[in-house]
């Protein structure tokens, strides 16, 4: 979780700070300098305490503290395990039914409707989600201000929140590629409109977004719900992420047992550009890229080589879910030892998977996806403009995917999953050989 200036100024202002005064805050300045009285700091504190877990904060940042001091201190004593837990609790805390029956309207997010929207999330998921930014408030109103999150509501007449659905800036290091979900309904709504109307505007909405370029769904692959949905809002099948979900995180739902995710893309906003694959993935490139229509120079390669003497590679570890994602937007010659150290710190860390997202602007996909094969990764899928440029999907299991259990929608998802459980039969057969 971040701690930016942009999340403080949101418990500034429910520490009773004036909206005016808090917009005009300067980060590197301390706040006692700019007109925050003492009073306000030290309700500030007092905030960060019960919301984020965070310890009594020091009389020097106190006095002098800047909202870039007020960060610091908070990356310096937090980890999103602490937070989870304080925020947890306080959404735990203010619980209280909803009333039934009520009349609903679909409206986006206002700061008020933040804390119902978290209680939503805490229904449906528990402690279990993995991101902790949901479960608190003031960072969701953060996101939403700065359009990292656009945030729809089902609000009653009575104020409470009853449904939520989102488009969200995730895992793509492109900022203009949203990730569409997050479509939660209150139980005791479940047999309104509400997910529909939610997703009807969500549609709309998508539609208004000049600065989206794409939008992508995980569609949970324990039931088929989410995948008519992508069916209706012309969303492509582009990927099949194995085992993706942990154990537990829909146990409220009825499910057991990892959870894969069919993935889906939507471009609205496409460019030209090169698209460099390898040969060994041609008959399920070839299915991917017939559904969706992108303006591609292709390049088909049994070998190649990257030009770059260094991979460019950044990771992220969702500990809870047992995940780790890689973006790799270029490849270098070192990718080899870069994927060595990448699967053995998996083994060491006992994740149950990687995934990898390799840049294919360029050439060494080819080259890249040997290496991967060598270390057991397997195909997952192709992400168009996830770094600006189109990103092949590759992933890493420590166990067997569930294949049966896998509940898909369309003829075209079907064969995708015939593609990617023949790639992993042919990789545990090639490594079965090998050992």
């Amino acid at each position: 979780m971040d701690y930016d200036a942009d999340l403080l100024k949101e418990f500034l202002l429910a520490a009773g700070s004036p909206p005016d005064a808090v917009a005009g805050l300067e980060p590197g300045v301390a706040l006692g300098d700019q007109g925050v009285s003492p009073e306000i700091r030290a309700a500030l504190a007092a905030c960060l305490s019960e919301a984020l877990g965070a310890p009594p904060a020091p009389p020097l940042l106190l006095e002098r503290g800047s909202l870039d001091g007020w960060s610091a201190f908070l990356r310096d004593a937090l980890d999103d395990a602490a937070v989870k837990r304080a925020a947890v609790a306080r959404i735990v805390a203010g619980k209280k039914p909803l009333p039934p029956g009520q009349a609903h309207v679909i409206d986006r997010m206002r700061p008020g409707d933040a804390p119902g929207v978290s209680r939503l999330f805490h229904d449906i998921y528990g402690d279990k989600y993995p991101v902790v930014d949901y479960f608190v408030p003031e960072q969701l109103v953060a996101l939403n201000r700065r359009d990292a999150v656009l945030t729809l509501v089902a609000r009653l007449a009575s104020g409470e929140i009853a449904g939520t659905g989102a488009f969200y800036r995730s895992s793509p290091p492109n900022p203009a590629v949203y990730e569409q979900g997050q479509l939660l309904v209150a139980p005791e709504y479940r047999q309104s409109s509400i997910a529909f109307r939610i997703l009807k505007e969500l549609d709309e909405v998508s539609r208004s977004m000049s600065f989206a370029e794409a939008f992508f769904g995980e569609a949970v692959c324990s039931h088929l719900v989410t995948q008519k949905t992508a069916v209706r809002q012309n969303y492509a099948v582009c990927g099949l992420e194995l085992s993706l979900m942990p154990t537990g995180a829909y146990e409220k739902e009825g499910a057991s047992g990892r959870m894969s995710c069919l993935l889906h893309f939507r471009v609205d906003r496409d460019r030209a550009q090169p698209l460099f694959l390898p040969e060994s993935y041609r008959p399920v490139l070839e299915h991917i890229l017939s559904g969706l229509g992108l303006d591609r120079d292709i390049r088909y390669a049994a070998h190649d080589q990257p030009a770059a003497p260094h991979t460019e590679l950044a990771s992220r570890v969702f500990d809870f879910a047992q995940v780790e994602r890689v973006q790799v937007p270029a490849i270098g010659q070192d990718f080899a030892q870069q994927v060595e150290a990448l699967a053995e710190r998996g083994r060491r860390r006992g994740l149950a998977v990687i995934q990898a997202y390799l840049g294919a602007g360029e050439p060494g996909v080819a080259f890249a996806a040997e290496i991967l094969n060598r270390h057991g990764f397997i195909f997952g899928g192709l992400a168009p403009l996830w770094f600006g440029h189109d990103a092949l999907l590759f992933q890493w299991l420590a166990e067997p995917p569930a294949f049966a259990a896998i509940n898909l929608l369309t003829d075209r998802a079907k064969t995708l999953l015939g593609h990617i459980e023949a790639d992993w039969q042919r990789q545990q057969g090639r490594h079965r050989h090998e050992g």
